[in-house]
């Protein structure tokens, strides 16, 4: 796919939207239109006078960006002073400030999707804030607000503080009226992981799909928070009440249900109860055939929107359920390949790439199969389990397939976007593709990892910590979401708080290795060995592969000043390498030597990485063992191999 100019600015976002344009087109079509000819024709003018420019028009509404908060605040105020004049034009705005990726196809990040819901927050005539471009205009002479306190915004990650401009002739909305646009738990949902009645544990895959669909139906229903597949699958089998994860997951209802499948035939049973009282508002049986397994997921998820309307906010007319495919069969597949692709093992990622081709072979045009099968290619590519060439080029292969066949989903660019980053180390081009993916389904989860890999390459720490913390908002209980919050504290230097969260991981799930691991790397860069060396013990204990654990073991023996115990190991990694010749173990090798004190050879094998184009390494600036190697005048000619960026600033 041919790449645009990708440059990531700091600018002044403002969304405008025209109230009831819908209602109007379908009552008077000529007063609609001419309306918003109005409307764009003052936007147009006010916009290029304050030195902005409109990147989009969307039916009733634009999208702008300027280089200012306050030539944003001014163009917004004249705008709205103007079609105040008849014929009036009710129109609201909303401006946020923030970081946005700017290409040749408009402009993506989290700031667009924030100034978007500041705009829902307004009433006709109003120009609602948020706190950061408040922070801008506070001290600028005659601009009046008014401050609406904190609020949690739907796919918005942290509480966001309100304002609204309040000059003479600009509408101000009541403290009522965004206190109940913002009550969001209320509208909130979350789909347990529906139990396998079918009589076979091979089925086991089917149920989790079921489950998988309808939260993903859900998520596509304005103002419903739903909680996410990382976060309910934490639950699966659990014997925990229903009071107590709803408090857990702070939402006000649970749906949970079983799924039998005989032959051709399946009956799904699905029941909605209260949180707070265990009350079962709803209960239903859905029989059909697995022809029919879309319909029957569509009806379900669209049950479940009615039940939840009431007193509430959302938009559920229409159809939620939208199928990527019209093959039963490459579905079934499909969410085989799901099953073993979410273990995360190079073992189970290549069981998932045989099924997900399944999936294509009966659907040729299977989005989420190909982005799907690009994930899978691109992680054996990073850790050096498959030769990076091979990997590379069918991950990219996929990736691009997924793009062509839709361009509206969040999959799609983040697959992409993982090209980009692992393979070709295209850094600016990965951002612009993961920022697409989270303006197109900001909730997406494997978007926001990848914005943290990105930072962490470039060792933005403290942008790493944005974004798995929003990561961890959307899974507070993903374990791997966890874990890169906690790697990202532990680079930022807090210590404590990354050792506090890895402990948590290790309460969730006493078997995850990773987290025994990054904890023996605190230690390590507190000067701690001894603990160090514990934990270290603990996390091997953990992998059950011959011969594994000779770089981190080397590594703190060469530490530890033990050369003899240093190099033992580093035959345990070659060893390793003779019995597994797909592995590139050029990494390993090197943080032994660079413990050593080797450079030599440590510049040695980081370079065979390079040349053998391993996805990790990016990570070369953060990595703790080659920290030892920067005052070295070959650590430069590595990164500008590598292609990093010069290193910014870390901020707070």
């Amino acid at each position: 796919m041919p790449e645009t100019k990708n440059i990531r600015l700091l600018a002044a976002i403002m969304f405008a939207d025209m109230v009831g344009y819908t209602k109007l087109m379908q009552q008077n079509e000529a007063e609609a239109k001419r309306l918003r000819d109005r409307q764009r024709k003052v936007v147009d003018n006010y916009i290029m006078e304050h030195r902005g420019q409109v990147m989009q028009y969307y039916g009733d509404g634009t999208l702008s960006m300027f280089g200012s908060a306050i030539d944003a605040v001014n163009a917004a105020r004249d705008i709205q002073l103007e079609l105040q004049n008849d014929p009036q034009v009710p129109l609201r705005i909303g401006i946020h400030l923030g970081d946005v990726v700017y290409d040749d196809e408009g402009i993506f990040g989290d700031a667009v999707n924030l100034a978007a819901r500041v705009q829902g927050l307004g009433i006709p005539g109003s120009v609602m804030l948020s706190g950061k471009v408040f922070e801008e205009i506070k001290n600028h002479p005659g601009i009046r607000v008014e401050a609406f306190g904190q609020h949690e915004l739907k796919n918005v990650f942290q509480t966001t503080s309100i304002f609204a401009l309040a000059d003479n002739g600009i509408q101000v909305p009541a403290q009522k009226h965004i206190q109940e646009l913002t009550g969001s738990y209320q509208n909130s949902v979350a789909v347990l992981p529906f139990v396998n009645f079918s009589g076979d544990p091979s089925d086991e895959y089917f149920s989790d799909g079921i489950t998988e669909e309808i939260i993903n139906a859900l998520v596509k229903v304005t103002d419903l928070s739903v909680a996410s597949r990382t976060s309910v699958f934490a639950y699966k089998n659990t014997s925990k009440d229903i009071r107590q994860i709803g408090k857990e997951l702070n939402v006000a209802t649970v749906l949970e249900g079983s799924v039998r499948k005989a032959g051709d035939r399946i009956r799904v049973t699905a029941q909605l109860i209260k949180t707070d009282d265990g009350f079962h508002i709803w209960s239903e049986n859905f029989d059909g055939e697995m022809k029919d397994i879309f319909s029957v997921q569509d009806e379900i998820a669209q049950k479940i929107a009615e039940k939840l309307e009431a007193d509430s906010f959302f938009d559920t007319t229409g159809k939620l359920y939208e199928a990527s495919t019209d093959s039963v069969v490459a579905y079934n597949h499909y969410l085989e390949g799901l099953y073993h692709w979410n273990k995360r093992t190079p073992e189970s990622v290549n069981k998932a790439i045989t099924i997900f081709e399944k999936a294509i072979n009966k659907c040729k045009t299977y989005t989420n199969a190909y982005s799907a099968l690009a994930n899978c290619y691109t992680m054996l590519g990073t850790i050096g389990h498959l030769p990076a060439e091979k990997a590379y080029a069918l991950s990219e292969e996929y990736a691009n397939k997924s793009v062509e066949l839709n361009s509206t989903r969040a999959e799609s660019y983040t697959a992409l976007g993982f090209v980009n980053l692992f393979s070709k180390w295209k850094f600016d081009v990965a951002e612009a593709n993961f920022r697409k993916a989270i303006t197109l389904e900001p909730d997406y989860l494997d978007a926001r990892i990848g914005l943290g890999y990105l930072y962490r390459a470039t060792c933005e720490f403290d942008r790493m910590i944005h974004h798995n913390k929003a990561a961890c908002t959307l899974d507070p209980l993903s374990l791997p979401a966890k874990q890169e919050l906690a790697r990202a504290y532990m680079l930022f230097g807090d210590f404590e708080k990354a050792l506090d969260i890895f402990e948590e991981i290790i309460e969730l799930d006493p078997l995850f290795r990773s987290a025994f691991e990054g904890i023996s790397m605190i230690y390590l860069e507190k000067g701690d060995l001894e603990n160090a060396l514990k934990y270290a013990r603990k996390y091997l204990k953990l992998v059950k592969e011959p011969n594994s654990g000779g770089a981190f073991l080397g590594y703190i023996a060469a530490l530890q000043g033990n050369t003899e115990l240093a190099l033992e190991n580093i035959e345990r990694i070659n060893l390793r390498a003779d019995e597994n010749p797909h592995l590139n173990l050029s990494l390993d090798l090197a943080c032994v030597f660079a413990g050593m004190g080797d450079a030599d050879t440590a510049f040695k094998y980081i370079n065979e990485g390079i040349d053998k184009q391993l996805g990790a390494m990016i990570f070369f600036d953060s990595m703790i063992p080659f920290r030892r190697l920067i005052d070295d005048p070959r650590y430069q000619l590595v990164r500008e191999r590598i292609g990093l960026p010069k290193m910014k600033k870390m901020s707070a």
